[in-house]
């Protein structure tokens, strides 16, 4: 799976206002919901925060991936959030988050749920990749960033 399966431009939000977690997911949420405006805003909130409950999708190095399943759907949502200023996740570094993907997939698809984190996590792995995302201009420039990691 590539990174251009899962996003568009239109997908990333490069300047997160969140100043705590909850804040973070619902403008993430509000993001998704603006594209599909089928979906529930307060049930994908819900589901986020109880996927939370089982441990901080706070990953590390500044990256959180806050996903959930819903029954709703039939295809993979993907969204980017930037925080410059950085958002408190609980992350297991403790360190505060910069850079969300937030994964919302239909709930019997867990191959391609598996597949999309996979993609989302190798990226995340080279640290030259964080900073440019984090230093990026604006959406399209994260966007081309990421598609010329993904060739890499």
């Amino acid at each position: 799976m590539k990174i251009e399966d899962l996003l568009t431009v239109e997908d990333i939000q490069a300047n997160l206002n969140a100043g705590e977690k909850i804040e973070a997911i619902e403008e993430m949420v509000k993001l998704i919901v603006d594209k599909h405006p089928t979906l529930d805003q307060s049930t994908i909130v819900k589901s986020i925060l109880e996927r939370e409950k089982l441990g901080s999708t706070g990953i590390g190095n500044g990256i959180a991936i806050p996903h959930c399943k819903l029954k709703d759907i039939e295809n993979i949502i993907c969204c980017f959030g930037r925080s410059k200023k950085g958002v408190d996740f609980q992350s297991v570094d403790y360190l505060p988050s910069h850079i969300f993907f937030m994964l919302i997939a239909p709930e019997d698809a867990a191959g391609d749920h598996l597949k999309a984190l996979a993609t989302i996590s190798r990226l995340c792995q080279s640290p030259t990749f964080r900073t440019k995302l984090i230093e990026a201009g604006n959406a399209s420039d994260i966007y081309e960033i990421m598609l010329q990691e993904d060739q890499n």
